[in-house]
């Protein structure tokens, strides 16, 4: 007859006197203590050894660039590693969590023993306390319909209204597949031995010079170094050295096809450097227990968008199942009574996220510095570069505590779209000739009945790329790293473009966060756009202001630190500014001390961990100036209605416009250029539409506020004034594509202002 093992809390049970039972017991104990010293083997200390991350070998290795993993499982499980003391053992107990509250079992690091804190006092707290972070959990379900919708206006208790509006009609298209075939795959590569295998017949060439993005041009006029070639005779393999090659090969047309390869590679000499300050910070802050923080950036995309079926509705069931993940069954990495292995992370998701403009630069900037974009250089605003002068990057500060940094970017656009790059950051992702090789000009091109080709470059999606090498800087046995990454194919102003990277985006969640159990997630939109099929759908206007945004943390974290948990909760439905990511990032990297943060810091910022923001925080408590605040009412003009003082605004957005190139009128007579500027001068070809908030601060100078979008004659460019009453312009913004004006722009002149004439535009 089998018996049954007493469970972890019945072996601190009072017992009956009895030499017998005392026997029966003092085996079980031992037995228990067995249990746990072979549990414990699988615990790493993080200490000054710079090893925290446990790295499964899920993946299946099949060579290419294509996305190198194959998840293993529907589930999500936190290894067992020893985090500084924040994980637990592996049980099917609630007592599992005991170690992430500094008591009960844990492992010594001098010492192989076992250390127990023999009180049923403290285990009463332990449970209590776990008792109250599943009621917690309890709240999220209540909340579930607020934050999973596609409503431009969903419930909220804050007091930031927002319209009920319904989105136009037939504005999804949900038959689309994607398809990176615009060159033949003739080479792969073996990540496990770096080999590019290369099987097209005849001559070959391959360059490998890196594709580290320049701010400024370089002798060769261009913004990366020149390719240097080594030609070789196919089919052959070849060694790959760098973190970039482009191998190229002929066609049946003798034309050129491309196969690029990217990968990371670890720098000893950068990793050596932040260890020291690592320890340096660990010994200064003993209770510290590094998380490290990816920062996934899609550019416009809008809460409302997201939930969609053109857009992320793969990223949003996972998210949906992190979300609720910790409702049933046992503590996160345990088994729940069906076998079904929790989720090692919980999601939140916030429905009133107030971006401060639809410019990329303007709402990453604060995200990233605690500052504004103001006060600009504008020397370098005409060449197009980052104009700002920051006293300190987030990654900067976080290099300081001994973090190892990574910025990457799906395009060459450069860092917000700014043609410059993270300088500071110790390892950037090279950028690929999205460019230069003319595939920009094939975006989202029709390769097959009701399939698009995607950002592709050759035969694999930008975002592919920058996953992998992404996924490899995670993968380093390296105690705290933070990285950051922008997709820009939401930025096409096709609806259904954003969807292009959802699949690859959920399997690259799942990989990341089973590798990295102390990794946070911050997954975000810097701000929406107008529909394409429906410009003058005031649904647009609002979704333009108001960004996808989602945290994932370890879940380990809610059980550590269950204030943490009521206070996301609470702020899923509070008025947020990107602002406040920024000081919530900072918070990350001090965990679990969430407020002894320093730096640079926007004064009127929220900590999201730590701070409740009250239900009635307005626009200009936040920092957010009134014209981009969506907190109100907003109503469109109709075209009955418009009238001249309508046009007058217009005008002078374009006198605005005009005024950037004309030299003569911004010099005094002894500095007068001679030379005419290529950008022509604009004239008006229609309105398009106005929307007016009525409703301002009573702190303001205005009464109404105009958002007027028109299309001019020449090059038919589309442009969006923001003026007051008062005729006072606060913002002049081309909403058409402008880059393909580089050809022939004035140097002297802000790219997105000048609209120039070349042979290339008419074709």
């Amino acid at each position: 007859m089998s018996i049954a093992r007493p469970s972890m809390s019945s072996m601190f049970v009072r017992r009956p006197r009895g030499t017998g039972f005392a026997l029966v017991f003092a085996i079980t104990l031992i037995g228990q203590i067995l249990l746990f010293l072979k549990l414990s083997t699988n615990y790493r200390d993080a200490g000054d050894r710079g090893n925290t991350d446990a790295i499964p070998q899920t993946e299946e290795r099949t060579g290419g660039d294509s996305l190198h993993w194959k998840w293993s499982s529907a589930s999500m499980n936190v290894n067992d590693n020893n985090n500084e003391g924040g994980q637990r053992l592996r049980s099917p107990k609630k007592l599992s969590w005991v170690n992430s509250y500094g008591g009960g079992w844990r492992n010594d690091k001098h010492a192989s023993v076992l250390k127990f804190n023999d009180s049923e006092t403290y285990l009463a707290k332990v449970n209590q306390k776990i008792i109250d972070v599943e009621a917690q959990f309890k709240r999220l379900k209540e909340l579930e319909t607020h934050l999973f919708t596609a409503a431009i206006g969903p419930q909220s208790d804050s007091q930031c209204f927002l319209p009920n509006l319904d989105e136009p009609v037939g504005l999804c298209q949900t038959d689309v597949k994607w398809k990176c075939n615009l060159a033949d795959t003739f080479s792969t590569y073996d990540r496990n031995t770096s080999i590019i295998h290369i099987n097209c017949p005849g001559p070959v060439r391959v360059n490998f010079v890196e594709r580290t993005e320049s701010d400024t041009r370089l002798p060769n006029g261009q913004f990366h170094q020149i390719p240097q070639w080594k030609y070789l005779d196919g089919p052959t393999s070849i060694s790959m050295k760098s973190t970039y090659a482009d191998v190229v090969c002929k066609d049946n047309r003798n034309m050129d096809m491309h196969n690029y390869h990217t990968q990371f590679i670890a720098d000893e000499n950068i990793n050596s450097e932040q260890l020291r300050k690592y320890r340096k910070t660990k010994r200064q802050g003993p209770a510290w227990k590094p998380l490290s923080v990816l920062v996934i950036t899609l550019d416009s995309l809008s809460r409302a968008h997201a939930h969609r079926k053109c857009g992320l509705p793969q990223t949003m069931k996972l998210l949906k199942e992190l979300y609720l993940g910790q409702l049933q069954g046992e503590p996160a990495g345990s088994r729940s009574p069906d076998g079904k292995m929790k989720a090692s992370h919980q999601a939140f998701l916030f429905n009133r996220v107030n971006a401060l403009s639809d410019s990329t630069i303007l709402n990453l900037t604060p995200m990233f510095s605690g500052e504004y974009y103001q006060d600009l250089n504008s020397d370098k605003v005409k060449k197009a570069i980052y104009a700002k002068e920051i006293k300190e990057w987030i990654w900067q500060y976080a290099s300081k505590r001994g973090y190892l940094t990574m910025y990457g970017i799906d395009n060459s656009s450069g860092m917000m779209g700014t043609r410059t790059p993270c300088k500071d950051c110790h390892y950037r992702p090279p950028t690929l000739p999205h460019v230069e090789h003319g595939w920009v000009k094939q975006e989202n091109r029709q390769v097959g009945p009701n399939t698009l080709a995607g950002l592709c470059d050759g035969n694999h999606m930008l975002h592919e790329y920058l996953f992998n090498y992404t996924r490899e800087f995670l993968q380093q046995k390296y105690p705290a790293k933070w990285a950051a990454l922008d997709l820009n194919a939401g930025h096409r102003a096709e609806e259904i473009s954003i969807n292009q990277v959802d699949h690859d985006l959920v399997q690259f969640i799942k990989i990341v966060t089973q590798e990295n159990p102390n990794l946070a997630v911050i997954l975000l939109g810097d701000h929406g756009k107008p529909y394409k099929s429906s410009p003058s759908h005031l649904g647009g206007y609002y979704e333009s202001y108001l960004p996808f945004l989602s945290l994932l943390l370890p879940a380990w974290v809610m059980y550590d630190s269950p204030t943490i948990l009521e206070t996301l909760i609470t702020n899923q439905q509070r008025y947020i500014v990107h602002a406040d990511l920024h000081r919530t990032m900072k918070s990350l990297l001090h965990y679990p001390r969430l407020d002894d943060i320093g730096g640079n810091l926007a004064p009127q910022s929220k900590n999201l961990l730590s701070q409740v923001i009250s239900r009635s925080r307005s626009c200009e408590e936040s920092g957010l100036p009134a014209w981009s605040c969506v907190c109100g009412t907003m109503r469109e003009v109709e075209s009955t209605e418009w009238g001249s003082k309508h046009f007058a605004m217009t005008e002078m957005a374009i006198t605005f416009i005009n005024n950037k190139h004309r030299h003569k009128q911004n010099k005094p007579p002894a500095q007068k250029e001679k030379v005419k500027s290529s950008c022509m001068d604009l004239r008006l070809h229609k309105i398009l539409h106005i929307f007016v908030n009525s409703n301002p601060s009573p702190n303001t100078e205005w009464d109404e506020l105009y958002q007027i979008t028109f299309q001019t004659i020449e090059k038919t460019t589309i442009w969006q004034a923001v003026i007051d009453n008062r005729h006072d312009i606060k913002r002049v913004k081309q909403l058409s594509l402008y880059q393909r004006f580089e050809v022939c722009r004035d140097e002297n002149v802000p790219l997105q202002y000048c609209v120039c004439d070349h042979p290339s535009l008419n074709v």
